[in-house]
């Protein structure tokens, strides 16, 4: 592929995409194999190289999360895994958080509200270190 397919939003969406579907988990609920995302870390780390790269991750995993229609709890294990692994920093959490894009609106309402206690959390680890 060339440099310019590679650093496209469309692959960062697609690789974001495919990887989090790999590590979703159907029993009685969703959950997320850490471990998928443990051993898919450094592929994410090679593409999601800036913080713009690592929002267009986080909408691929919003607009995931909204076409499985918002599953309890899903989006926060991602979150936990992803940020635990040191895929996505802080700032873009936060930026996703804030961003009023309207092409990333689908969903958006349900998916802060399901992450609400990981932006606590985000925070008071944020004020306890600081």
């Amino acid at each position: 592929m060339k440099e310019q397919q590679i650093t496209s939003n469309v692959f960062i969406r697609s690789l974001m995409t495919s990887v989090c579907e790999s590590a979703i988990i159907v029993e009685n609920q969703y959950r997320v194999d850490i471990h998928v995302i443990g051993n898919r870390a450094k592929l994410l780390l090679k593409y999601l190289s800036d913080e713009q790269k690592e929002l267009q991750a986080l909408y691929a995993l919003q607009a995931l999360v909204v076409k499985l229609e918002q599953p309890p709890n899903l989006l926060r294990m991602f979150f936990d895994a992803l940020y635990d692994e040191d895929v996505i920093k802080e700032d873009a959490f936060y930026k996703w958080e804030s961003s009023k894009d309207q092409a990333e609106q689908q969903g958006k309402g349900v998916a802060l509200k399901s992450v609400t206690a990981f932006f606590t959390w985000l925070r008071e680890a944020e004020d306890e270190s600081g």
